[in-house]
């Protein structure tokens, strides 16, 4: 038995390939889920309608050459890998590419999509905020709660109101709809579940760019210094798709260095001032950190609302280190954790709180001096000492 697995397109006969039309034509039979099925039925009438979920089971039990027509592109989100998965060892299987939506859309908008991050919302949303904050351009594929409506209002209440957003609805249809603006005015519209995304952003944050003091809004909140930062993320070996909790933020500074490194992921920066709280929130609009929640807590409480994190660094603990670290262990027991002291007492709390539950902590105290301008000298000024202590790194 030959089968063959074949990219529609967007369902609509003039957007086939010829050689998509050619296997669909010499096939024995020719499986397709109903909306396929009806929208191709000009190039093949007897095209059998079947759910999703069965076409693996009815491809199996047909004889011949049996043709499966996907939506889209077979290498492109489509359902033919986890398909191929299930077929193979029934017959020899032969895949057939198509129009993706990324193509058809991004064409109809004279765009290129070479420099475009691709992103599937389908059930889930996270990295969306943060692709958003670091590229010029983000294409995604919408759907169920996360239709494009509801991603520009997460747009709207990030404050990205200066990216632009075009999205395609029903592409290659006689319904198709294809409009452009802001994201406010697109939250207010309501569209299908078969939609599409481009975003462009002119003014993208730079990942890769190590944040500096004089980056940030400072007020009179104490703030963690750069050299400092930089280690303890280091130390945390973020990773971008990473959840990351920032206890006692302050102004924000190392919740947004966070950030540039878990850029597909979320940052939870958990503050109980609200002139601290206030700082974090202009920050991350300076440093165009976009996917920073500010969290209005005293840690320990406000934390079990949170996602489960992957590693947290605690800059601030008002005495309740014992109960914080319990917390974050029992969220997730391999949760990787630095936290930060300048003051003896503090050390000895953290070193307890780990030491019992079996970690063994590791500790490193930091002295970083900077070069000042002196007449014609350069002289250095030595910093305050930063104790950092590591646990599950």
């Amino acid at each position: 038995m030959e089968m063959i697995l074949i990219g529609a397109g967007m369902g609509c006969e003039e957007l086939l390939t010829a050689q998509a039309r050619e296997a669909m034509e010499q096939a024995d039979v020719v499986l397709a889920t109903p909306r396929l099925a009806q929208r191709l039925a000009a190039v093949r009438r007897d095209i059998e309608s079947i759910p999703l979920s069965q076409l693996a089971e009815r491809a199996c039990k047909r004889e011949g050459k049996v043709a499966i027509l996907l939506s889209g592109d077979t290498g492109f989100f489509s359902a033919a890998k986890s398909l191929y998965q299930k077929l193979s060892g029934y017959g020899t299987i032969r895949v057939l590419p198509g129009m993706s939506s990324m193509q058809v859309f991004c064409a109809k908008l004279g765009a290129s999509y070479d420099d475009a991050v691709v992103l599937s919302m389908h059930g889930r949303e996270d990295g969306f905020l943060g692709a958003v904050s670091y590229h010029r351009k983000v294409f995604a594929l919408t759907g169920g709660p996360f239709r494009a409506h509801a991603l520009c209002a997460a747009l709207e209440q990030a404050g990205l109101l200066h990216v632009r957003v075009h999205v395609g609805e029903n592409l290659g249809a006689a319904e198709e709809r294809i409009i452009s603006g802001s994201p406010d005015m697109l939250s207010r519209l309501t569209f299908e579940d078969l939609s599409v995304m481009l975003i462009e952003n002119d003014h993208p944050a730079d990942a890769f760019h190590p944040l500096r003091d004089n980056d940030f809004i400072r007020g009179d909140v104490p703030m963690t210094k750069q050299e400092v930062r930089w280690l303890a993320c280091d130390w945390l070996a973020v990773r971008p798709t990473d959840i990351v909790y920032d206890i006692g933020a302050g102004t924000g500074s190392v919740s947004m260095e966070l950030a540039r490194r878990a850029n597909r992921g979320q940052v939870f920066a958990v503050e109980c001032k609200s002139e601290a709280l206030e700082l974090i929130r202009r920050n991350r609009v300076q440093t165009g950190n976009y996917h920073v929640t500010a969290v209005e807590a005293y840690a320990p409480e406000g934390l079990d609302g949170l996602p489960i994190p992957d590693c947290v660094f605690i800059g601030g603990s008002r005495g309740n280190m014992a109960q914080i670290v319990q917390i974050l262990l029992e969220k997730n027991p391999q949760v990787r954790m630095v936290i930060s002291a300048i003051a003896l007492e503090t050390v000895h709390a953290a070193m307890q709180a780990l030491t019992q539950h079996g970690i063994q902590p590791e500790i490193s105290c930091v002295q970083a001096s900077r070069a000042r301008v002196v007449g014609g000298y350069h002289m250095m000024t030595a910093q305050n000492p930063v104790y950092l202590i590591g646990g599950n790194l």
